[in-house]
C-alpha cells in the first residue's frame, strides 16, 4: 500500500502493489488534483501503473535502497485528449492523455518483526519527469534541465 504526494500522479495519490521479484515491483496508483487536493482550479484524475527496480541488491546501503523505473500515467479531466482535436494543425501539440513518466529516487525502509502483519515501512523520495518535458528539452532551447524535474514523496506499507 502506497501513499504520494506530488510527483505528477495529482497532488495525492494512492496505490496498491507488488513485489513480482526481489528488485521489481509494480503498483497502480489513482490520484487526485482538485481545489480541495491542490489548489487548482483544474480537476485532474490520474490512473497511474509504476515499474519500478532496485539499482542495488536490497541491503548493499543498509536501509536506504536506490530505485529507478516508469510510469504508464493516464490523465482525466476536460482537457486532455489522446488524438489532437481537429480545430489544431497536425503535430501543433503533444497529445497530454497518456504519458511515460521515468523516475529515480531513493527508499529508505524499516523492517518489523515476521509476526507482525506489516512487514516494513518505506519511505521515498523520487524525482520524475513526463515523455513531453524530455521532447521540449530536446528540441528546444527554452525548456531546461532544471525545469522538467518534479519532487514526489510517499510512505510505502509492506503486509506480510
Amino acid at each position: 500500500m502506497k501513499l504520494q504526494y506530488a510527483g505528477l500522479l495529482g497532488f495525492v495519490s494512492v496505490g496498491a502493489g507488488y513485489n513480482f521479484t526481489p528488485r521489481y515491483d509494480g503498483t497502480l496508483y489513482f490520484g487526485v488534483l482538485s481545489e480541495t487536493f491542490g489548489g487548482s482550479s483544474v480537476y485532474v484524475q490520474t490512473l497511474s501503473y509504476k515499474s519500478s527496480w532496485d539499482l542495488f541488491r536490497p541491503g548493499l546501503l543498509g536501509p536506504i535502497t536506490p530505485k529507478a523505473g516508469a510510469s504508464l500515467n493516464w490523465g482525466y479531466t476536460n482537457n486532455t485528449f489522446r488524438r489532437l482535436p481537429e480545430h489544431y494543425p497536425e503535430k501543433y501539440y503533444f497529445q497530454n492523455r497518456l504519458h511515460i513518466a521515468p523516475f529515480y529516487g531513493a527508499e529508505w525502509k524499516r523492517e518489523f518483526a515476521a509476526e507482525s502483519s506489516i512487514s516494513a515501512i518505506g519511505l521515498y523520495a523520487e524525482m520524475s519527469t513526463l515523455d513531453a518535458y524530455l521532447l521540449e528539452f530536446f528540441r528546444t532551447k527554452y525548456v531546461t534541465i532544471d525545469k522538467i524535474w518534479n519532487l514526489a514523496l510517499g510512505i510505502t506499507i509492506y503486509f506480510n
